[in-house]
């Protein structure tokens, strides 16, 4: 054993007794075993067989099984420190052969254990993967973190050989990663629109102008639903998300209307009549038409719109 590996070795022993995971495998009487059988069987030295357990070991540390099956790859790190150690001090090639050999096989087993994990859990994975996409871990840092966690849970379950437990918590684990999708994507999308319905809310709108205020609530809401329900729509998502847009600035526009029309004075009642008159008065010179400002407001505007439709026709 080199002197870095060594080093390597003993720090990921220290690191695993203060973290209180130095438990074996669960199956770890089985490993034992067919190592125990498979170094009888070895037409090789002990020393070639702790070179094998090392190249394990590398393989094991690129395979990532510190995250992956820890526990395996602790119990591996453990027996080669022991097999080196007994090596030195001397003991017979059988019984550091079969110490290595556990290494050696605790790494495979171990191994094997990424292997049904990224098989079982490609559905967290994939939607772990959505969640990065869309920027989760920056939006809801804390909600994020709560799914590693729980996927390193269920992933600790795999390691543990508890299938069924393993499928339970998946699928509650799939549901809460919905939810933090969900929730991404409606801050993304809806945010703006919030804030605007809370600035129409601080004007009063939701008192002085309850109809539109209603209609901006409603377009918010089925927007919320279409979310919730197909996060990854984008293309309904951004029309719905247009319409509560709209629907928010309208409200606001005629917040404001009607709250200035609810403020105005004995003075300043009339001019906010001639503001809006001056309003459908550029429809008319746009338009060449005879001044018809002497007629209501809601006949200018009826005027204004058929000679909109025949200029249309005209076309």
């Amino acid at each position: 054993m080199t002197p870095s590996l060594k080093k390597g070795l003993l720090a990921g022993l220290g690191m695993l007794a203060l973290s209180g995971c130095a438990s074996k495998v669960v199956n770890y009487d089985a490993i034992a075993q067919e190592a125990k059988r498979d170094a009888a069987m070895a037409d090789e030295s002990a020393s070639r067989t702790i070179q094998h357990a090392q190249s394990k070991l590398e393989l094991g540390r690129s395979e990532n099984l510190s995250y992956y099956a820890p526990r395996h790859l602790a119990e591996a790190e453990k027996s080669l420190l022991k097999a080196q150690d007994m090596l030195t001090s001397g003991k017979s090639d059988g019984e550091v052969k079969t110490v290595a050999m556990t290494s050696l096989k605790t790494l495979e087993a171990g191994l094997a254990v990424k292997k049904d994990i990224l098989r079982q859990l490609k559905p967290s994975y994939d939607h772990l993967q959505v969640l990065k996409d869309i920027k989760a871990d920056q939006y809801f840092p804390t909600d994020f973190a709560d799914v590693e966690e729980s996927l390193t849970g269920v992933m600790s379950l795999m390691e543990d050989q508890q299938t069924l437990k393993a499928e339970s918590g998946q699928k509650a684990l799939l549901a809460r990663m919905h939810q933090v999708e969900v929730n991404t994507i409606e801050y993304i999308q809806l945010k703006p629109v919030k804030d605007l319905l809370t600035r129409v809310k601080n004007k009063g709108g939701a008192d002085v102008a309850p109809i539109s205020w209603e209609t901006a609530q409603k377009s918010l809401l089925e927007a919320q639903a279409l979310i919730s329900k197909t996060p990854r729509a984008k293309g309904a998502i951004a029309r719905v998300t247009v319409e509560a847009t709209k629907a928010a600035q309208h409200a606001e526009v005629i917040t404001d209307l009607t709250n200035q029309i609810l403020d105005a004075g004995k003075d300043d009642a009339e001019a906010i009549s001639l503001k809006m008159e001056r309003w459908l008065y550029r429809i008319s010179t746009a338009l060449k038409h005879e001044d018809i400002r002497h007629l209501p407001l809601d006949q200018q505007a009826s005027e204004y719109a058929k000679s909109v439709e025949e200029l249309m026709r005209s076309k």
